[in-house]
């Protein structure tokens, strides 16, 4: 009968345990379900707001009609200490613009890092905003590229196309094929 009297002792332990480990799976689940939202606000805050995305076709025939066009580097994503991905990000801008230029497109070049913007019809500092409504003054159809470390993606609407992603992803510089 001693025997018997320990048996449902040792039952209550290992009830116990599962119950710590539910707790600690819970914390798990907790913190997935954190770097799912967080990772899904980044990509919302990212997308162009109101502009439908256009399937490839439509969009190659779109830049066909275009005659003006404007390559954008949006710097302002980069982190500080990561210089390749800052070349990742330019070298790619540069391969975009010769491609759109090798089409006889007329191709003008923004930098976009901070509050400030470089380049377009003067070599002086500007606004982002600047920049950009001068481009939209002249018609100018936006390629915009810019880093974003957790998702790699190509946007292609009516307002031009959205390219942003990792070191890897800018350094392939898939774009430059789509437009040509």
């Amino acid at each position: 009968m001693a025997e018997q009297e320990k048996k449902p002792e040792q039952k209550e332990q290992p009830e116990q345990q599962p119950q710590e480990k539910q707790g600690v799976k819970k914390e798990y689940v907790f913190a997935a379900v954190a770097v799912v939202l967080i990772a899904a606000a980044a990509f919302l805050l990212l997308q162009p707001r109101g502009e439908p995305e256009l399937p490839l076709k439509d969009f190659k025939t779109l830049v066909n009609s275009t005659p003006k066009l404007s390559v954008v580097q949006d710097l302002r994503g980069l982190p500080a200490d990561d210089s390749d991905a800052r070349m990742a990000l330019q070298n790619c801008a540069i391969q975009l613009s010769y491609a759109l230029s090798y089409l006889g497109k007329n191709v003008t070049n923004y930098a976009i890092e901070g509050s400030e913007c470089y380049g377009g019809s003067t070599s002086s500092a500007r606004t982002s905003q600047e920049c950009l409504s001068e481009a939209s003054r002249e018609g100018r159809l936006l390629f915009t590229l810019g880093y974003n470390s957790t998702q790699n993606k190509t946007l292609l609407t009516a307002k031009g196309a959205y390219y942003f992603g990792g070191t890897g992803f800018l350094s392939d510089c898939t774009i430059t094929g789509l437009v040509q």
